[in-house]
């Protein structure tokens, strides 16, 4: 029963250089146009997906850049959601922000809106950074956006940071983890700066005119990220996330990262629910078109506000089934980037006892090695394993 939603809404002032994700760069957001596609969307989901009206746990607004919408926008969809589903005693409600669109009457129709969790993108404090990555935002935004948060009242706030970006030292890093402290966020996101295809700083790698931070001196960002982010009280409880208690772990990506049936909404959006029908039909998954404007004249055409039937949806959503074997993998591969690790129980409930059992027996030299451990009940990534997270994973699957 999906209690986890995803919004994506693909428009920004202009695009990242390191950015894969679904986006376009816009002058003016078509927020009427986007919200009626939206609810036809949703409406169209919920013939499809059974169970969907169940209360809303999470509801995460990514992007592109979420902060160029309204209040009302956000004000609207959250009423929606409380008319069609309602939501749970606790719901996280989370909106990602650019520190450069955060002004005083925007943070206060947010919080009004319903937001309760805000995900602000410094990236880094470094003005070369900000060149090199492309933001359109400076240090002193950032200080002043998470000053009108607090102000405002949000108690919920995680700071967005990337490293290893090209000519970035570790004196570099210790100072944004400096500021990052000193500004006491509840969580923190972490992530090394990945080089995808297509992104404009690929492109200059490709051509020669960056050199990429080397492996070493990335071993040695990650160590000094995890001891500076300790002293300031926030634990680390997946790969690239740290909060300051386990209140404060964001619940949608914890979602995810456990496999949970999720519904994702707009441009570039994902979906997927288990089916456990057979061996061949585990996992059903979608993806929406990613042009948010042809997304936008399939959904609502010239005026129609829902579609008639799921007959045309092939236009503008692809569905794609994984086998158990896929669906094992991913659970595994997903799970062991938490420091709790996997739940085994769950494992063999889910999956069976064969491909835990086999998955054990790939992990014993690893296990030797002091890199992964594991009893009857969970099975994690050590201490002296984490900074190879991704080279342990690759040698089990």
């Amino acid at each position: 029963m999906p209690e986890n939603f995803y919004i994506h809404l693909p428009f920004c002032r202009s695009k990242c250089r390191y950015c894969a994700f679904p986006s376009i760069a816009v002058d003016t957001v078509p927020e009427k146009e986007y919200l009626a596609a939206l609810v036809a969307e949703f409406k169209f989901r919920r013939r499809s997906l059974p169970g969907l009206a169940a209360p809303v746990s999470t509801l995460y607004f990514g992007g592109g850049t979420p902060s160029l919408f309204s209040p009302s926008f956000f004000s609207a969809i959250i009423d929606f959601f409380d008319q069609e589903n309602g939501f749970s005693a606790v719901p996280e409600l989370t909106l990602e922000a650019n520190p450069a669109d955060i002004h005083s009457e925007q943070v206060k129709g947010y919080l009004q809106a319903g937001i309760n969790r805000i995900s602000l993108g410094a990236q880094t404090f470094i003005p070369a950074g900000l060149r090199r990555l492309g933001r359109r935002h400076d240090a002193f935004d950032i200080y002043k956006a998470f000053t009108l948060l607090r102000k405002a009242g949000f108690g919920n706030i995680s700071l967005d940071l990337i490293y290893a970006w090209p000519g970035q030292s570790l004196d570099d890093l210790l100072f944004d983890l400096n500021k990052t402290a000193d500004l006491a966020p509840e969580h923190v996101s972490a992530y090394i700066l990945s080089y995808e295809p297509g992104c404009a700083i690929t492109k200059d790698l490709e051509a020669g005119k960056i050199v990429p931070v080397g492996e070493g001196l990335q071993l040695k960002m990650m160590r000094l990220l995890e001891d500076s982010l300790d002293k300031a009280g926030l634990c680390r409880y997946e790969v690239s996330n740290f909060s300051r208690s386990r209140r404060f772990q964001s619940q949608h990506n914890l979602a995810y990262w456990q496999l949970k049936d999720f519904v994702g909404l707009g441009a570039g959006a994902c979906g997927g629910r288990r089916l456990r029908q057979d061996y061949g039909h585990w996992v059903e998954r979608y993806c929406n078109i990613s042009d948010p404007y042809l997304y936008m004249q399939h959904l609502i055409g010239s005026g129609c506000q829902q579609p008639e039937s799921g007959r045309n949806s092939a236009l503008w959503s692809l569905t794609e089934t994984v086998d158990l074997g896929g669906a094992f993998t991913e659970a595994l591969m997903m799970g062991l980037r938490l420091r709790r690790g996997v739940d085994l129980t769950r494992l063999r409930a889910e999956y069976g006892s064969v491909p835990v059992a086999a998955a054990l027996a790939k992990a014993e030299a690893l296990r030797k090695e002091k890199l992964v451990d594991f009893d009857q009940e969970r099975f994690w990534i050590t201490a002296e394993g984490l900074y190879l997270t991704d080279s342990i994973i690759s040698r089990l699957v």
